[in-house]
């Protein structure tokens, strides 16, 4: 699968460049459209996907429809890859800087963060199933080098976990730690 259409196309501009096809779920594959140049989405939107937290704010309002976004987009200085996956509970956002400079480090970032997307994209659905995650609940993820990123679980009776926001000082975390954070949780 996944050979064919849009899909192919940017299984093929990612392949190009060295990097590995993050999770697409059957059903947002079948829907994923070329919406601009390097731009692709099961669904439309206006925004730019540079600014993510426009997105990851929709999502955890619950405004935001299940959808996958794959894309190269920012000032022409400061590029960055981006990949939205919301499928219910998971909401995970992640943004790496893609320049010219340093091209080789982003693009093994990159790899190991489309790693940890996979293993979550198993992982937070397990969560739900073992009460782990209430069947409302969420679990958003952000993951940026260009931005700074947490994690955070809401579930219709509580907010829970925010590593990286509140409480006292911590340094700023990292794509990868972030998402190495929420993948144990939802382990535990």
């Amino acid at each position: 699968m996944g050979a064919s259409g849009d899909y192919g196309r940017v299984e093929g501009l990612l392949a190009e460049a060295g990097i590995s096809m993050p999770p697409v779920p059957p059903a947002l594959e079948r829907q994923l459209k070329e919406r601009h140049e390097w731009w692709f989405s099961s669904r439309t939107s206006k925004a730019t996907p540079h600014d993510v937290f426009h997105y990851a704010r929709k999502a955890m309002e619950g405004a935001a429809p299940d959808y996958v976004l794959i894309a190269k987009a920012g000032p022409p200085e400061t590029p960055a890859i981006h990949y939205f996956l919301v499928q219910a509970p998971l909401q995970l956002f992640i943004q790496i800087a893609y320049g010219d400079a340093g091209r080789a480090r982003a693009v093994a970032l990159l790899n190991r963060c489309f790693d940890l997307a996979h293993r979550l994209a198993t992982a937070a659905p397990a969560a739900t199933r073992r009460g782990r995650l209430s069947a409302d609940g969420r679990l958003t993820i952000l993951a940026s080098d260009v931005a700074e990123g947490f994690w955070e679980v809401a579930m219709s009776t509580e907010r829970g976990v925010q590593p990286g926001r509140g409480g006292r000082a911590r340094a700023r975390q990292g794509p990868l730690e972030i998402l190495e954070e929420a993948l144990r949780w939802c382990r535990t």
